[in-house]
């Protein structure tokens, strides 16, 4: 397991480090809680193997260096930094997941569902005296068949109720959306 390797014989997860160190310490720990094969190139045993973790580093000596099947590599990663590189070359999704976010934009006249701060879907209002009037409900159409309308009508009712307001659903959608949620039937104007 102590064998130097180069880069172009990389076929496996393969960590250069050294005994002493406390990230490569910790980065074994973390490999084998996971069940990870690695192999292991002590910089100690092994010191012409210090040249692939010098151009790896461009010219830093800094350690532990774990150099993957797909010849990338992570320098003194964290646990998390581990988990995220192992998820990826399992062909798992690693982005995050997007958050989402209704606002009431009064200056617009609209309640607006927002995917990490980008305007997916409106619902166009006026207020009437404490009563929303709500004459179109639309999603962008790059945005469509995912469930936006339908969260941005959610959110949309939630608001409405916490600001102790009552709602007309003057769009098919919304009050398709408001008789099939029993839940905010109450909100309806008689």
């Amino acid at each position: 397991m102590s064998e130097a390797t180069t880069t172009d014989e990389i076929t496996e997860i393969t960590m250069y480090g050294a005994d002493w160190c406390g990230d490569c310490l910790r980065a074994k720990a973390w490999f084998a809680e996971h069940d990870v094969a690695y192999t292991y190139v002590n910089l100690e045993e092994v010191p012409d193997a210090a040249d692939i973790v010098l151009e790896r580093n461009n010219g830093l000596k800094r350690i532990p260096v774990i150099v993957f099947p797909d010849d990338s590599h992570l320098t003194e990663p964290s646990n998390e930094a581990l988990a995220a590189k192992m998820a990826e070359l399992a062909g798992e999704d690693t982005s995050p997941e997007p958050r989402f976010e209704v606002v009431e934009n009064a200056e617009a006249g609209r309640f607006e569902l927002q995917r990490d701060g980008d305007v997916v879907s409106v619902a166009d209002f006026t207020d009437r005296d404490g009563t929303v009037v709500i004459p179109h409900v639309g999603t962008d159409p790059a945005h469509r068949g995912q469930g936006y309308a339908g969260r941005l009508m959610d959110g949309t009712l939630d608001l409405i109720r916490t600001s102790g307001r009552s709602v007309v659903p003057l769009c098919p959608f919304a009050a398709q959306h408001i008789r099939g949620h029993p839940e905010y039937q109450d909100l309806l104007t008689t």
